[in-house]
């Protein structure tokens, strides 16, 4: 049986994220104990914008971003503890304005700019076929620059050329809607940020009623594009206002509200569970580093000892729950071995959805 993707870990250039995968494997193993290995984890790295929203480079950020050898290692290392892993580079503003983040990036110089983004993303490509990485993601909530459809299309097929395993996407969860190039992506991968609550309080029922129409119309979308959908980032700060703004782990860091993020978790999993076209999810964010503890004073998004992890691991473990969907390539075969030609495929010959089977199952 194919196992649960669960978390994510980043990678730091100080070092101590070995420890901090191998904490995580251990915590998966206790949350899992009756599920059998593998187990899944989410790696990311991080690139840097050189200035503002508007900046024409990007830079891989030395101080900030681990060596080439030392991220080869630590996927090998995942991959050595029975983890198998999703390589998600991200950018991040160096020096962000007001209000700026990497949705809103809109470079003076497109084509300077976008070839930098192509190097960025196939630099890590290629680590993620050399490392056998099972997900590569093209892109995380670049939410200006996603109209540019040629420009992403090109860059797939460049990824295809030196990376064999599925391709995704992660799209802001007000944005995928938007993006017409899913079709030559194998997952639909979005986040999960909605405001759940509006003006109301955040009971469990409150939450759960929330969660119907958007899984209506996520469901109606999906069937447009026929591929499994991947919740990139499922979580929720431990902090009052969570349900309203998951995304704004700076909203109330001082005010923790263990009791609000675990409803938040059991209403996700009360809507998602069963759900036929759900390749997985990742929950947001797992062990960072190797001295981050949790518990229910701190408010970052860890659920580690806060009553979170309670309705994670009900859901994680449950017996007899359906598997995930699995994903098949786009076009319904095999991607091409690196260094061949690849080729968008139409819709009418994408393959059937597997049946589902579960929370705890991935992508396989």
């Amino acid at each position: 049986m194919e196992e649960m993707i669960l978390g994510r870990v980043k990678i730091y250039p100080s070092g101590g994220e070995v420890a901090a995968v191998d904490a995580s494997v251990a915590d998966r193993r206790s949350t899992a104990a009756s599920v059998s290995e593998p187990l899944h984890d989410y790696l990311d790295s991080m690139g840097w914008e050189k200035s503002l929203a508007d900046a024409t480079s990007i830079f891989i950020e030395a101080r900030k971003t681990p060596p080439n050898a030392r991220m080869k290692k630590l996927v090998r290392h995942a991959r050595n503890r029975g983890l198998r892993v999703v390589l998600m580079p991200i950018l991040l503003l160096e020096n962000p304005g007001e209000s700026e983040w990497r949705g809103k990036i809109s470079p003076r110089e497109p084509d300077k700019w976008w070839q930098d983004y192509e190097n960025f993303i196939l630099f890590y490509a290629k680590i993620a076929e050399k490392t056998k990485a099972e997900v590569f993601v093209v892109g995380s909530e670049l939410v200006s620059l996603t109209g540019e459809v040629k420009r992403w299309r090109r860059l797939i097929g460049k990824v295809r050329n030196v990376y064999s395993g599925r391709l995704s996407y992660s799209a802001n969860w007000d944005h995928y809607f938007n993006i017409t190039w899913w079709d030559d992506l194998d997952i639909v991968g979005m986040t999960s940020y909605y405001d759940l609550v509006g003006e109301n309080k955040p009971t469990l029922d409150v939450l759960l009623k929330a969660w119907r129409p958007i899984k209506e119309e996520i469901l109606a979308w999906q069937r447009k594009f026929n591929r499994p959908i991947l919740f990139t980032e499922v979580g929720w700060p431990n902090q009052e206002g969570c349900a309203k703004y998951p995304w704004n782990y700076y909203h109330n860091p001082d005010k923790p509200d263990p009791a609000t993020q675990a409803k938040c978790f059991e209403a996700f999993f009360r809507t998602w569970e069963n759900e036929k076209v759900l390749a997985g999810v990742l929950v947001w964010e797992w062990r960072n580093h190797e001295g981050m503890k949790g518990g229910p004073a701190d408010t970052s998004y860890f659920p580690e000892g806060k009553p979170a992890m309670q309705a994670i691991r009900k859901y994680f473990t449950s017996p007899g729950a359906p598997e995930a969907a699995a994903a098949a390539p786009a076009g319904g075969e095999q991607p091409p071995k690196p260094g061949g030609t690849w080729k968008r495929n139409s819709k009418k010959n994408l393959s059937p959805l597997q049946p589902s089977q579960s929370f705890r199952s991935a992508i396989g």
